[in-house]
């Protein structure tokens, strides 16, 4: 009677469920005890003791094997009935070399056709385009011979060892490192006519920068001489107020918009002070007696109605916007204003007389 175990393990080994028991992890197929996927797919793979069972599948002579398999089914499905890849596997093997070798010859044969009516192979690998005729011994494909390290020297790749220092630099033959290279792009390049180069003029007021000759603040713009100088100042002090000196027709509008303001705009007058716009009490301050009896002589005619009454419905717009309450009138108003919280206020106003006891 013969007796077969599948997957047994000798007891000294770790179980397949037990190199990680998050119940997420792989699947573990107790009847077969095969975990077909990677329990730890997180661990660098060449720290792992455990892969999965499918790992085998993609290494090895597997591979091959299954490759040897694909070639025989597409050979059948090609015609070729007396091929079997495990009745004859010599047979399926031999054949597949032959093909390749075969398919590869035609991909060189092609490619050299077309190199040799267009041209261009002395820019590939290989002096012909070929990778140097490796693997062409033999296929009637004509080859230069060039090595690879001859190509690289023809093109001034060499293998020269540089030593280099603590900071990076490379040192030369004496020892002394290189100087630092002052910028890793093209210099003194000029390009659309220009005599500057870009970046070396920057403006102020649009806060960019330009090219020197012509001040133009347009990147790959064209070279526009003395009179483009001239319209890029005028425009550039029109859109945004600074720069350089423009014509005769922008110290003319500045002009214009300067009386239009009333001469150098709400920012050129003096700024009132929030206390004396609005009469805030302030200690220590003086007093005009003369403004001061007068406010309180009005302040009484308002609260009596003998002053004149004003509608605010026919106020005019803007009316209020020049008024300006002084320090007198702000402070007959805070003595004629009543304060009903306050006990001794509302005795000083009513005839009651207080018993002394």
């Amino acid at each position: 009677m013969m007796v077969t175990a599948r997957n047994l393990r000798i007891r000294e080994d770790t179980a397949k469920y037990l190199r990680n028991l998050d119940p997420n992890s792989a699947y573990y197929d107790p009847k077969s005890r095969s975990m077909r996927d990677n329990p730890n797919p997180e661990v660098n793979p060449e720290d792992l003791q455990f892969a999965g069972d499918n790992f085998t599948r993609i290494t090895g002579d597997a591979v091959d094997l299954a490759d040897t398999q694909l070639f025989a089914w597409d050979a059948q499905s090609q015609g070729v009935g007396e091929m079997h890849a495990q009745a004859n596997p010599s047979q399926a093997e031999l054949l597949k070399k032959k093909f390749k070798k075969e398919t590869e010859t035609l991909k060189v044969t092609k490619k050299k056709a077309v190199l040799d009516k267009y041209g261009g192979g002395e820019y590939l690998d290989g002096g012909d385009g070929m990778g140097g005729g490796a693997g062409l011994e033999g296929t009637g494909v004509q080859t230069s011979g060039e090595t690879v390290e001859e190509r690289n020297l023809r093109f001034g790749v060499t293998t020269e060892q540089k030593e280099y220092s603590r900071d990076g630099r490379m040192k030369r033959n004496d020892g002394r490192p290189e100087p630092m290279p002052k910028s890793k792009y093209e210099e003194d390049v000029f390009i659309n006519g220009h005599t500057s180069v870009w970046g070396s003029y920057f403006h102020k007021g649009a806060f960019k920068w330009g090219y020197a000759d012509d001040h133009s603040l347009l990147r790959s713009s064209y070279y526009t001489g003395a009179n483009g100088r001239k319209a890029n100042d005028e425009a550039n002090a029109m859109r945004h107020g600074t720069g350089a000196t423009g014509s005769a027709q922008v110290e003319q509008a500045r002009a214009m918009l300067k009386a239009k303001t009333g001469g150098g705009g709400a920012a050129s007058k003096p700024r009132v002070k929030q206390s004396d716009l609005y009469g805030d009490a302030v200690p220590g301050t003086s007093f005009d007696k003369k403004k001061l009896d007068e406010a309180l002589k009005k302040q009484k005619e308002s609260e009596r109605g003998d002053g004149e009454e004003k509608d605010d419905r026919k106020r005019k717009y803007n009316s209020m916007a020049d008024d300006q309450v002084t320090v007198e009138e702000m402070e007959a108003y805070r003595m004629s204003k009543k304060r009903d919280e306050d006990v001794l206020d509302r005795l000083a106003d009513s005839e009651e007389v207080l018993e002394y006891k």
